[in-house]
């Protein structure tokens, strides 16, 4: 086996005087003892080389410790924000030890998995330990909101009073509390999780709606002897923190996942507008700005891998895209919220470029992001460009407010988070990429619609009324190319019934046409006389020449005569078109024109599908000759209000040949 060996590896020649250290002996024999050591000992071949140790950490993905390293930040962030008015939360020996506490947390599934804990510790158990370890902080956040409702805000900064740390932090607790992806089980087996994460939103909505309601309260009624300009504040800034949460809760119950990506993403935003936020931002029960103060603890909890998990399943393009119409709503309630604050400050008496450039850049900046909501709810492949073009409009705009108010969570969130948002979620994500690189702008069946509303075009013919047919029924649409029938002669009963059809009469004058009678002049034929009581086919009538003249004055039931001038074709007043030639028949002594049987000429099927048919004689085509409908239908050229009046009449071919154009 040695010489197996070593013919494969052959021993690597050292130079003398190379070095004095020991021979590489990465390409000696296998087996054999290396002759510079002589303590060493031959290796078996046949021994299995062992298998390096798998780190403790595999099967963690990376959101996990995204979101660990999140919550230390805003854990950490919080301590150089103020608590309340009194001080820092650095300055507060209760925050300073809960907050610890909660860092502590983040620690022990590193140290499960690095074997220091007992064996009997189990993922369980570090999902409790989470909990109990982070709810002390709900707890102090709960105690402080009671003071400040209890108290108030004392105007020499004693007490009351939740300022940004009190956001950062519950923000940093909820993230260190929620189970990690690499924590959660089989689906059908740890669905629970998810749905107890779900109801706590419930309950995080339910501490907001009573805190909201007790800031409306409080403060209107310690302001009872304000105008109305403060009633209005109060309740402005209420809705603003109903509207601002209540439209992706709402849909995060619902198990939306674009409301779920919304919320987490707001509360995001607006943690980060708190921690770079120039101004001392404090909130208070009774000042009538509570609420906001809670939204990056509504985002923490959207953000749980749990939570995500008891969503909707749904493709990822069309989640990113509710982001981006989601985020669009929020961008008008809040650039809303700008205007009708400059409409307040203006009842309240206060004047100035401020108010006057709220109220105008608030109001183009929610008609901006209206438009670009409904442009990319109807069709987000053309209208996505629009989008995110509007989108950054709307930032200047909000940029503009922003450096002119001085800053805040509301211009802050107008001017950068809530667009950058949309910008975000048609761009940044691989499948949305990927969706949008596929599906091209006029792709989908909504993409030439609305060019009838700035193109011009002939208007639809109106649908042409049924002809009233007596008791023969409904008369047929279809086209009136069929064979010529003859006559019967003029011993045959004249009851027989014969189907309406465009025919070569064999002799001439009124007696071969439909509609004419009489004047009184020489008699060459007559018509038959009409019985109310024989059935006919559908589409038919019962009529049939005569070789007896009739008598003087004489009509046909149901027909007009005219006398001097040309008689109209019933099939003209049907919808087809009728020939104007006269027949040979000649002028009766008192100027009576005859004319021949109706012909289907005038138009054809190679005009119907011609693309440079002019759009009016499209338009008289599908009027004179129904029978062409599905042609014209079909005809690239034809004008989309002209589809549309098409597509309602029900006909099976048109409807067929429609279906065509849109491939």
């Amino acid at each position: 086996m040695s010489n197996e060996t070593g013919a494969v590896h052959d021993p690597e020649v050292v130079p003398a005087g190379a070095g004095q250290g020991p021979p590489d002996t990465e390409g000696a024999p296998t087996g054999e003892p290396d002759a510079s050591n002589p303590q060493s000992t031959p290796t078996d071949p046949d021994e299995p080389t062992r298998a390096p140790v798998p780190s403790p950490f595999v099967g963690m993905p990376v959101s996990d410790f995204v979101r660990d390293g999140a919550a230390v930040l805003l854990l950490l962030v919080s301590l150089t924000h103020m608590w309340s008015l009194d001080g820092l939360a650095s300055s507060k020996v209760d925050v300073v030890l809960i907050t610890i506490l909660s860092l502590f947390s983040l620690a022990l599934p590193y140290v499960a998995r690095v074997g220091v804990l007992p064996a009997t510790w189990t993922v369980h158990t570090t999902r409790r330990a989470r909990l109990v370890a982070n709810a002390p902080y709900l707890v102090l956040v709960v105690v402080y909101l009671l003071i400040d409702v209890l108290s108030g805000i004392d105007l020499l900064g004693t007490r009351g009073g939740l300022g940004p740390a009190v956001a950062l932090g519950l923000a940093g607790a909820v993230l260190a509390a929620q189970p990690r992806q690499c924590e959660l089980g089989p689906e059908d087996q740890d669905r629970e999780v998810g749905e107890r994460w779900l109801r706590s939103l419930f309950v995080l909505g339910g501490v907001l709606a009573v805190g909201v309601l007790l800031t409306v309260v409080l403060t209107l009624v310690e302001s009872s002897d304000a105008g109305v300009s403060v009633v209005l504040a109060v309740l402005l800034q209420a809705a603003l923190v109903v509207a601002l949460v209540g439209l992706p809760l709402l849909g995060t119950i619902k198990r939306a996942e674009s409301a779920r990506l919304t919320l987490a993403s707001l509360g995001l935003l607006v943690a980060v507008a708190f921690a770079l936020s120039f101004a001392i931002l404090m909130e208070s029960t009774h000042a009538g700005n509570f609420g906001l103060v809670l939204v990056p603890a509504f985002g923490a909890v959207a953000a749980s891998p749990a939570v995500r998990r008891a969503m909707a399943v749904e493709p990822p393009a069309v989640s990113w895209t509710g982001v981006a119409v989601r985020s669009l709503d929020l961008v008008v309630v809040v650039a809303g919220f700008v205007a009708l604050s400059g409409v307040v400050s203006l009842v309240a008496g206060f004047h100035g470029a401020t108010v006057i450039l709220s109220i105008i850049l608030g109001l183009v900046a929610a008609g901006v992001a209206l438009v670009a909501r409904l442009a990319l709810a109807r069709d987000a492949a053309s209208g996505r460009l629009l989008a995110i073009g509007l989108a950054g409009a709307a930032a200047l705009l909000g940029i503009v407010l922003l450096v002119v108010s001085g800053g805040g969570v509301v211009h802050l969130l107008l001017a950068f988070g809530l667009p950058l948002l949309v910008v975000y979620a048609l761009t940044v994500p691989r499948e949305v990429r990927d969706h949008f690189a596929e599906t091209r702008p006029g792709d989908s069946a909504t993409a030439g619609v609305p060019s009838g509303a700035y193109e011009w075009s002939p208007p639809a013919p109106r649908p042409a009324r049924t002809p009233d047919t007596g008791g023969y029924g409904p008369t047929s649409y279809g086209p009136p190319a069929q064979q010529p029938q003859p006559w019967a002669g003029a011993g045959q009963d004249a009851t027989q019934v014969i189907g309406v059809q465009t025919i070569e009469p064999q002799r001439s004058g009124y007696a071969a046409r439909p509609g004419l009678a009489h004047d009184g002049g020489p008699a060459t034929a007559v018509l038959p006389p009409y019985s109310g009581e024989q059935p006919t086919a559908p589409g038919q009538s019962a009529q049939e020449p005569d070789p007896y003249a009739p008598s003087q004055g004489q009509q046909a039931p149901g027909q007009y005569a005219q006398q001097g001038n040309a008689q109209q074709d019933p099939a003209a007043q049907q919808g087809y078109p009728v020939a104007g030639t006269q027949q040979g028949y000649g002028q009766q002594g008192n100027g009576q024109q005859a004319y021949a049987p109706a012909q289907p000429v005038g138009f054809t099927a190679q005009q119907a599908l011609d693309p440079s048919t002019p759009l009016e004689v499209l338009a008289q085509i599908v009027q004179d000759a129904p029978h062409l409908r599905p042609q014209v239908a079909a005809n690239p050229s034809t004008y989309p209000a002209l589809l549309d009046w098409l597509g309602n009449l029900g006909d099976p071919a048109v409807d067929a040949a429609l279906r065509s154009r849109r491939g």
